[in-house]
């Protein structure tokens, strides 16, 4: 059976993804705490892939 699906595991990437994104929520978090809630979807999804939740 084939998978017609957007996401393709790469556990690699998905891990990059969320350092990146936790380094950009410290920052947002220190000079604008207003807008943390902009990277959530991202560093959420990018865990979930990391841990092969997707």
């Amino acid at each position: 059976m084939k998978k017609n699906e957007e996401y393709v595991d790469n556990r690699k990437r998905d891990w990059i993804l969320f350092g990146i994104s936790t380094v950009i929520m410290l920052g947002l978090l220190v000079f604008k705490a207003e807008w943390i809630w902009v990277i959530w979807p991202l560093q959420f999804t990018a865990f979930a892939g990391a841990m092969g939740r997707l």
